[in-house]
């Protein structure tokens, strides 16, 4: 069936949800290939979701999950799991990553505590039943993660001749071999700026569908090592007061996760340019690749990987060029020089 009559389809289904609909109107998506419409009736709005070919079975269940225990994620209203579509609360159009410096910082610290209670509550016992409790971060899913990264902004935008990319790929093994030791918590796998809402002054969860059971590191870098924003050296002050709260981890591990979700975030960046042409994703580069330098120094074993990879981004320039990523906020391409920071 074509695109159209899919989405016809979709209209009917939604419109046979909720009564008459007097607006349909297409809102931006996330990284994923999904589509979301904010619905309007006389009385009141949702937002409708058309998952396409994207199974949304974890999306439902670990819904269910977060919901059930009362952590804040939309109420979900309606849903046909075959069809791939949903029908949700709206929670309208601000996000964590729009507020204002003081309004950031002040919700920024609110997510801290909802994900402090998070990993103290979702235990594994408690999430024996869900999707979630049985998915967990290994050191191959790690490496699986930095070999995309390897290949789309390395291999494919920054042309790197394969040999020096075999030799990151080692560290990068390392890496992940590193990272995926010690304890495991509830990871919602994306909780940054982009993915928590702010309605009526709270932060709400959304795009929790590839959530597992990993480092508690690794939502907790994900937030204070945005891709999006970045709080300068507040991020380690938090960190610290994070570990001391919660007592499951050290600055030595946070930097390595950091490390590896920096490098990862990069390769996602590169793909989203390189398979949909989203040309605003590479502006995030620059700013997450001058992070790597803070992992190095907090963890001195990382040094090795950073400086090859910084080596290889001063020297090497294809599709795109980052050799002025420590002053620059986006990255050059041939023939257009970068914007100054």
């Amino acid at each position: 069936m074509s695109e159209t009559g899919t989405l016809g389809m979709f209209e009917e289904w939604v419109r046979s949800r909720v009564g008459p609909v007097t607006g349909f109107t297409p809102l931006a998506g996330d990284a994923s290939r999904r589509s979301f419409f904010r619905v309007v009736t006389q009385y009141e709005s949702f937002i409708a979701m058309e998952s396409g070919r994207i199974p949304m079975d974890s999306w439902v269940d670990i819904n269910n999950l977060l919901h059930s225990r009362k952590f804040p994620v939309p109420e979900l209203y309606f849903t046909d799991i075959p069809a791939g579509w949903a029908i949700m609360e709206d929670l309208g159009d601000t996000r964590l990553l729009d507020l204002p410096p003081a309004g950031y910082m002040k919700s920024l610290g609110d997510a801290l505590e909802l994900l402090e209670r998070m990993q103290r509550e979702l235990t594994q016992s408690e999430c024996a039943e869900s999707i979630a409790g049985r998915r967990h971060f290994t050191a191959s899913f790690f490496a699986a993660e930095l070999d995309h990264t390897l290949e789309h902004l390395f291999f494919r935008l920054l042309r790197v001749p394969p040999d020096e990319v075999k030799a990151l790929q080692e560290h990068f093994r390392n890496l992940c071999a590193l990272v995926s030791e010690g304890p495991r918590v509830f990871a919602h796998r994306d909780f940054h700026s982009a993915n928590l809402m702010i309605r009526s002054g709270s932060v709400v969860m959304v795009d929790w569908q590839d959530a597992r059971f990993g480092p508690p590191e690794y939502d907790l870098v994900s937030m204070l090592r945005d891709s999006y924003v970045d709080i300068g050296s507040t991020w380690e002050t938090l960190a610290r007061k994070f570990l001391h709260s919660t007592g499951r981890s050290n600055l030595f591990r946070v930097a390595a996760c950091a490390c590896q979700r920096s490098l990862k975030a990069a390769g996602t960046f590169a793909y989203q340019y390189r398979a949909f042409e989203r040309a605003g994703y590479l502006d995030s580069l620059p700013r997450t690749m001058r992070y790597l330098d803070d992992y190095s120094r907090l963890c001195p074993r990382l040094k090795p990987l950073v400086d090859d990879v910084y080596r290889i981004l001063d020297t090497h320039t294809g599709e795109i060029d980052l050799t002025s990523f420590r002053e620059a906020d986006s990255p050059g391409f041939p023939g257009r020089p970068a914007h100054g920071a």
